[in-house]
């Protein structure tokens, strides 16, 4: 565990775990590091040097006011992998992560990375004409970007996506542990990136996506992402591998950690 200082003062939490190739890890929204792959870091670290990161503002990273945007993460994602001397890695994001790494590989240098993982994510969020796979199957447009101010109004409105994430419900305890973690990132925080990450629309960056890009789904009651977004997506990337799992849903690699840890050391190995 360590902390790296960004040029604006701001000090990054990562953690770095096992030898090889890097394997850079991006979370989904709210949750610290060590808390979201507790399930996967073991399997990954085995065969992967794993550089697990909290984003700013979330987890135990530090928590300035300010600038919480996607752009602003990708850029701060720039800086560390750079401070680090991070060179041939693969870039894997969950939801969120997901989005910022869409973003770090369409504004900054990926001459650092040598593939790509999205995983539970789609390529834009809000509902649009002609759009099949929107978060949730229907987000229409008011409703996500006026969801960070019903976060800042009364954050347990997340308590039904944190509900809507699992396929099956979880024990009590454990949710209870999960929403304490959740709390390590400020409300107004969590509310100013919902605002900007309802924004982004990455459908017609995909095609220009050069590294090989893998991407995870899990097919399993999930609400979140109903639609078959994951094979949406394979068609559109040139060199993708979709894999669709069966025993999680939108939080798969907790539901269903062990095809999860197997499907990306598989693919980190072999690019």
């Amino acid at each position: 565990m360590a902390y790296l200082f960004l040029s604006d003062g701001t000090p990054l939490w990562y953690e770095e775990r096992g030898a090889g190739k890097p394997l850079v890890l991006l979370q989904g929204l709210q949750f610290p590091a060590g808390h979201f792959w507790q399930k996967n870091i073991d399997a990954l670290a085995a065969s992967n040097r794993v550089i697990m990161v909290d984003l700013r503002g979330q987890g135990l990273s530090g928590k300035p006011n300010g600038d919480h945007s996607v752009s602003k993460n990708a850029s701060d994602l720039a800086e560390f992998l750079e401070a680090l001397d991070i060179h041939d890695a693969m870039l894997f994001g969950v939801a969120f992560g997901g989005i910022v790494a869409l973003k770090f590989l369409q504004v900054q240098d990926s001459s650092r990375l040598r593939a790509l993982g999205l995983c539970e994510m789609s390529p834009r969020v809000m509902s649009a004409p002609g759009w099949e796979h929107p978060t949730f199957g229907d987000f229409p447009e008011e409703a996500a970007l006026n969801y960070g101010n019903g976060v800042r109004a009364d954050r347990s409105v997340l308590d039904g996506f944190l509900f809507a994430a699992f396929a099956e419900p979880l024990d009590p305890a454990v949710m209870a542990e999960m929403k304490a973690h959740m709390y390590l990132t400020p409300t107004e925080t969590v509310a100013a990136i919902i605002d900007d990450m309802v924004k982004p629309d990455y459908r017609d960056f995909l095609p220009q996506i050069a590294l090989p890009t893998l991407l995870i789904y899990g097919r399993k009651n999930n609400p979140v992402m109903p639609g078959a977004v994951g094979q949406w997506m394979a068609d559109r990337i040139p060199n993708a591998e979709l894999v669709e799992l069966h025993g999680g849903g939108h939080s798969v690699f907790w539901e269903d950690p062990a095809p999860f840890n197997a499907a990306l050391n598989a693919f980190a190995a072999k690019v």
